[in-house]
This record gives structure tokens, sequence and C-alpha cells, in this order.
């Protein structure tokens, strides 16, 4: 008599449908000898079972005896660290020193290639397409040294591009496996899983589903509540069978707490209990986590990113107070995890990413974030071999130069934003610096984004600071004005080696060619995975919008480093967000948690501080944080008299004698 999880399993696999051509693809992979590919890449849009499609490979592994090793993406931050962390806790091994890059990344492959000496091994892992940041690292570091013994599977939304197809050797150990809608007779197996043997009843489903296998599941649950749901538009299918789901589902309490998951980027029991201020029995929770559409992951649950978006947006409208007491709560959970002294770097680093994208700031989430992606993009790494490639980008920018001007709109807010360059701001930051003396700074100083065409549509800059590039920097007329306000302490601070730089100087992002939300979002998940690098960040910019996104963000203005390099009607002022002396980043969290106001105590903060002017608030509430007028300077990026003089005011104005007494008064 088997046992739960035989069961498990079997009803399992009795609900996977088709696939027939993949499932002898992977079982001709891992057990025929003879076969050279062992890269199998599993590629297709939103909803359309990548994932389920892995379990079934690994329902096909378990039933052989092949051990098989699934990693998600989302579970680690994107670094080699992170990466190796979590592979050997997958692996059920002690890291010798999580502290060494080198030596975590030798352990992982020794423990993997002694697995493959006993036999074949397969390796997934999935939601590849955030794994931007390591591509390069996984090609050439890690898989070099695996066994070929070893099964690799990486699946995600978008084929591999890059150094996987232009070097015919790695090409060749790929098999591509793009996954399409189910035809009309996978919809009518599916169909009769759910009793409905009716043929008008299958070519109805197939035809508002066009085979979407996530919309296909969606339709079936509909449809068993007895409601006919009218005729869509493919566009249109996630956004209405979700609206009808919602409406016709028979547990209210289920609704609420789908509603409120939708707000977060990983959910578990106890943030919900925070947002409701309630307890949540585990059946409740249960019922949310088995719903078709939400996946598990190492750090708890998530919705599907198409669907959330489609329940949020409904939500907000429909329940705005409601919305906005779940929203703060979720905040104020978010804080309290990440300020957390219990938590290691790595969790902090993650729960960062989940913070940003609770509280954000909402010009720079219009520009940036959109996490409903419907065309596939990626990045490429500008070297001396594909150089004349970025260069004729440019060439193709300066001969189609026009103004750039672009409604945006804020995803939680859905507040307008209008994002407006002169066509000669453009060129001056294109014409101000040369390629080819940026690309010999850093691998990826310079990126292009890339479209499913092969297209180039974007291009990133980031300038690296270290001390081969700071003659560079010292000397362009965008860049040389925040290097002029250093002291020599400051500046010998960036005179390090290449391999670690103090900090990067944000030169351009640019998507005059593309600026459609999914374009926008590709450039946002590389910004934001330079927070976790550490350093000093600086950017420039003669738009206020722009200006303003960085500051609601924990960019400061540097002083006296404003320039006039776009134009005498231009002026642009540097801004900087400085992580080296910040590593737990405290400081940057704590001004984002104080942006979003919804603290009583910061009301009360803001009524004490009143009087002061806004350089003098700055250096009050660093006080509370920093050891020394010295350390309050060297943020600030000011002189120590400068900031005597200031904290000499504040006393006269706080009517307090000193800083302790300073500090009493603002933390009380």
């Amino acid at each position: 008599m088997g046992n739960f999880g035989d069961k498990i399993r079997l009803l399992e696999e009795s609900y996977f449908v088709g696939r027939r051509m993949e499932l002898d693809a992977f079982r001709d992979i891992v057990f025929n000898s003879d076969r050279t590919s062992t890269i199998l890449n599993i590629s297709g849009t939103g909803g359309i079972g990548k994932s389920s499609l892995l379990d079934q490979f690994q329902r096909i592994c378990v039933h052989e005896g092949v051990p098989f090793f699934h990693l998600d993406c989302v579970d680690f931050t994107k670094t080699p660290t992170g990466f190796t962390s979590r592979l050997l806790a997958i692996l059920k091994v002690k890291a010798v020193d999580e502290g060494r890059e080198d030596e975590l990344l030798r352990q992982a492959q020794q423990q993997l290639n002694h697995l493959a000496g006993k036999g074949r091994v397969v390796f997934a892992i999935d939601t590849y397409e955030e794994m931007d940041e390591l591509d390069d690292w996984i090609r050439n570091s890690f898989l070099v040294g695996l066994s070929s013994r070893i099964i690799i599977l990486l699946a995600g939304r978008f084929p591999l591009r890059g150094g996987w197809v232009s070097s015919p050797a790695w090409r060749s150990l790929i098999k591509f496996m793009p996954l399409s809608p189910f035809d009309f007779e996978n919809c009518k197996a599916y169909s009769f899983i759910y009793g409905k043997n009716d043929e008008s009843f299958v070519r109805q489903s197939y035809m508002i589903t066009k085979g979407h296998p996530l919309a296909l599941s969606l339709y079936m649950d509909v449809h068993n509540r007895e409601q006919e749901p009218e005729l869509l538009l493919w566009k249109e299918t996630f956004k209405e069978i979700a609206g009808r789901w919602l409406r016709e589902l028979p547990d209210p309490a289920l609704c609420e707490l789908l509603e409120a998951v939708t707000m977060v980027r990983v959910f578990n029991h106890e943030i919900l209990e925070t947002m409701f201020e309630r307890e949540i029995s585990n059946e409740e929770f249960n019922k949310l986590i088995h719903l078709s559409f939400v996946r598990k992951t190492e750090r708890g649950w998530y919705l599907h990113q198409v669907l959330r978006k489609a329940l949020y947006q409904d939500f907000r409208l429909r329940k705005p107070q409601i919305y906005h007491r779940l929203w703060q709560r979720s905040v104020q959970y978010h804080y309290s995890l990440i300020t957390s002294s219990h938590i290691s770097i790595e969790e902090r680093n993650l729960l960062l990413l989940d913070y940003i994208y609770v509280v954000g700031d909402p010009g720079f989430r219009a520009m940036f974030y959109d996490d409903a992606i419907d065309q596939s993009y990626y990045f490429e790494s500008i070297n001396q071999d594909n150089l004349h490639e970025a260069e004729q980008y440019v060439r193709e920018v300066l001969a189609n130069l026009k103004d750039i001007v672009q409604e945006m709109f804020d995803p939680v807010t859905n507040e307008k934003y209008i994002y407006k360059i002169p066509k000669s701001v453009n060129e001056k930051w294109f014409t101000s610096i040369s390629l080819s003396d940026v690309i010999s700074l850093g691998k990826d100083a310079i990126r292009l984004l890339k479209n499913e065409k092969h297209e180039a549509v974007g291009m990133f800059i980031y300038i690296p600071v270290h001390r081969q590039s700071l003659g560079l920097l010292e000397l362009n007329p965008i860049t040389q004005s925040y290097f002029r306000t250093l002291s020599r302490h400051e500046r010998d601070k960036l005179n390090v080696s290449p391999e670690s730089p103090a900090g990067w100087f944000q030169y351009k992002i640019d998507f005059s060619k593309d600026g459609s939300a999914a374009a926008r979002f590709m450039f946002f998940q590389t910004y934001l995975s330079y927070y976790l690098k550490g350093g000093v960040m600086i950017y420039t910019t003669p738009m206020k919008y722009l200006q303003e996104a960085v500051k609601g963000i924990g960019y400061l203005e540097v002083p006296r480093a404003t320039h006039k390099a776009f134009g005498p009607d231009f002026p642009a002022p540097v801004m900087a967000l400085d992580f080296r002396e910040d590593k737990d980043l405290r400081k940057f969290v704590d001004n984002l948690y104080r942006s979003t106001k919804i603290d009583n105590k910061d009301e009360a903060l803001d009524a004490v501080l009143s009087g002061l002017t806004p350089r003098e608030r700055e250096i009050a509430l660093l006080v509370t944080s920093c050891s020394s007028n010295e350390e309050i300077a060297q943020k600030l990026y000011l002189s120590e008299i400068t900031v005597k003089k200031n904290l000499s005011r504040i006393y006269e104005k706080l009517e307090v004698k000193g800083k302790t007494e300073l500090i009493k008064k603002l933390l009380r």
C-alpha cells in the first residue's frame, strides 16, 4: 500500500497533459549515452507551463533513480556566492568557507561531479531570465568545471542568447525547447480531466484561451462554477478570466487573501497575518497556496506575475481604502524584517528586492517597473569583438535625433509622468564619450539591449570607478564635476583595483529606440543589481523629473558639483548614493521607509524638524546614526567646518545644548 506522497505524485502526473515531444527529447538526452547535447533550454511566455514540465521531468528521474536537483532563481541573490551557497544547500552540503567565492564554486562543482561519477545527474535552473547578472559567470566559470555526465536544464521566458549562441562550441551542446500553447487535441485531453467531454465546449475553450495552459486552467475553474464566460480577445484573457474568477469565488475570505498577496513579491503565512492583523488558520492558508497559479519557492509563495498584475489593478480600483491599509502593513512588515539584526547578508539582499518592490518611488516605478513582459529582450555585453554594434547603435541614434517625449504611468498609483529629453541633451550624452575607451574599464561597462530579432534597441553605460577609470572620469565633461569636488582623502578612496570597483558612474540608460514597458523593465532589473554590489552610485542629469526620481530612492545632491556640460540652458546637478559606509544598507532602508510617511513617529519627527532648512534637517537626522562630525561630512560631501556651523544653528533652533540632547529629542 502506497503512502500519501506516492498518491500525490500519481495525481500530479495524471493532471499533466501533452508535451510528448518534449518528454521524449528529455528521455533521449538523459538515458541515451551517445547524445552530445547536455544543455536543455526550455523557454516560453509566462504561464506556458515551463515549471510544470520541469516537475514532470523530475518525476521521470525519480522513477528511474536519476538524481534531479532543482534551483529557482527567486531563491538567491544574483551573485556567484548567492548561487553556490543555494546550490550547496540543495545538495545538503555545508559550505566550507562562506566568505570565499572561489572556494564555494570549487566545492559546488566537486559535489556535483562526485554524484556524476556514479551515473547521470540532472541539474535544473528555473526562472533563468532573472540571471542576467550571472549569465556569463554560469557559462564561463560554473559550467566549464562540471562533468559532461551532468545534464543541465535552463528554463526561462526567453531562449538563451549572447555568448550561448555566438560560440559554435556552446551552441553545439544546447538543445532548444521553446514551448508553444496546447493544440486542440491537448485542450481536449485537458478538458476531459475536468469531466468536460462535450466537443462544442472543447472548441469554445480552445478558441477563448488559444491553448495557453494557465488561461485554460482558469477557464476550467470559471466554467466549473457554472458561469459561461463571454468570448474574449487573447490580450484580455488573463484580466477577464481573473476578474470573473474573483467575483464568482464562493469563499470571500480566500478572495481577500488572494487580493492581499498581489501587493508583495513573495508571501508567506506570517506576512498575511501581519497585513490583516488577525490570525489566519492553516486551512485558509492551505487553500490559498494550493491554487493552480500559486508557485512555491524556498522563501515562500508567489502568484504568476501576469495574473498578479490583473488582480492587483482590479483590487486597487474596487477597494482603495482596504488596499491602502494592507499596503501600509506590508511596508512595516518588510521594514521590520530587513532591519532585523538576526538575518544573514544573503537574506538581507533578497529582502531588499522585496522591500523596493513594495515601497518604491512613483516616478522611479513609472519609468522602470512593469512586471507584465510580453516581449523577449536580452542584454549583450560589449567588448572589442562586438564594439562595432554599439558604435552603429550610437550612429543611428545621432542620425535620428529628436526630442523624446513619452507618457509613463506608475503601476501602483496610476499617476502619469511625462518623460522628456531634448534632442540636444541626448546628443551630448553620446558625443561626449568614446565607447572604445569605456569597454577597457570593465566587461559590463557597456551593454546593448536586444529584442527577439536580435536588433539593438537600447544601451546601458555604467562606468566602474577604480584606479584605471579615474583619468577618463576626471576629464569627461559630463562626469568630471563630481570628482573635482573631492578632497585628496576622498579621491584616494576611489583609487582601488579594477577587480573591486569603489562604485559606478551611471552615465546613460538609453531606450530612445524602444520605450516600451518591457524594455524599460529589463533596464530596471539591471539597475537594481548594482545596489547589491555596494560602493558609491553617481548620477547626473539636467532633467528635473529624473532628479526627483533618484532622490526618491535615496540619492543626495552633491554640493558644488552642478555643471553645464549639456548646454548653458541645462544645468545638471550630480546625485550620489553611497553604500561604502552603509554596509548593511540601514540608512538606505530607513530613508525609503520615511518616504512612505506611514509611521506616526515620522509625523512627530517632521514637526520637530519643521523649522530647519533642508540641509540642517539632513545633518540633524544623521546625528542619530553617525559617530562623528567627520562621518556626517563624508556622507553629505561637506567639510567638517560646515557641519559644525549647521549643528550650532540646529542646537539654537531646537533649544538643545548639544548632540546628546538633540538625539534624545529626535528619538523620543
